[in-house]
């Protein structure tokens, strides 16, 4: 598959955002799913700098296209962070480029989505823009779309950061990215697993620091059923 925007299987921006410091409070961050231009055009201009700051080439996506969904996280008015998921379809995934085989495997077994343009604002405390970035990718990919395993295609020395933040697991090993002219790696999280977890430590900010991951940030129940509750009728 040839896909211009398949810059973001390089590095991406803010991962080393989970060795920050304890995050602020999570009310200060709303999350939503972008439906008009205007807000595509935000988060599309703020992955543009991002990338842009790490040397990195990035093409915006295509509003119309089929299959994506574009998150993000506001504080205030501003966009702090932003996060596109892909579902699978016809045209396939963006790691299909580097990854066929495996991904060809794995689409025979169960329905797969991808996770992709992840960016945060660096003037932000990352941590629950992040935790909200992945909880509401969840919500669409799993609860709305049905979609079963997440993949990632990020550079290896991001993927401590898949590891131990969202408990995913490494898929490949190192390739190299044609689109990037850098290494990457395929990884997974099953979505049900990813269920369990936020059932587990969702909405528990006090575990942050023991657990060592995302999911104390994530929403809590009742937040959570509000959001989806949200997202289905802006489907």
């Amino acid at each position: 598959m040839s896909d211009s925007s398949r810059e973001e299987a390089g590095p991406l921006g803010a991962l080393e955002a989970w060795l920050a410091p304890a995050a602020p409070p999570l009310e200060r961050f709303a999350a939503e799913r972008v439906q008009g231009s205007a807000g595509w055009l935000a988060n599309q201009a703020l992955v543009g700098r991002r990338y842009g700051q790490r040397g990195l080439r990035v093409t915006p996506l295509e509003m119309a296209a089929d299959g994506l969904a574009s998150l993000r996280v506001r504080e205030g008015e501003q966009v702090v962070g932003t996060l596109t998921v892909r579902m699978d379809g016809p045209a396939g995934l963006a790691a299909d480029a580097v990854f066929p085989e495996e991904l060809r495997a794995l689409r025979e077994q169960q329905r797969l989505c991808e996770f992709t343009r992840l960016a945060v604002d660096g003037g932000t405390e990352s941590k629950p823009v992040l935790a909200r970035l992945f909880h509401m990718a969840y919500l669409y990919a799993h609860r709305i779309e049905k979609a079963e395993l997440i993949v990632f295609e990020v550079h290896p020395r991001h993927s401590p950061f898949y590891r131990r933040m969202l408990g995913s697991r490494l898929l490949a090993g190192e390739r190299l990215d044609p689109a990037v002219n850098a290494p990457a790696v395929l990884m997974c999280k099953p979505l049900d697993e990813m269920r369990r977890d936020i059932e587990t430590m969702g909405g528990r900010a006090d575990l942050a620091a023991q657990a060592r991951s995302l999911y104390p940030l994530f929403y809590g129940p009742a937040e959570e059923t509000a959001l989806l509750r949200e997202m289905r009728l802006g489907v």
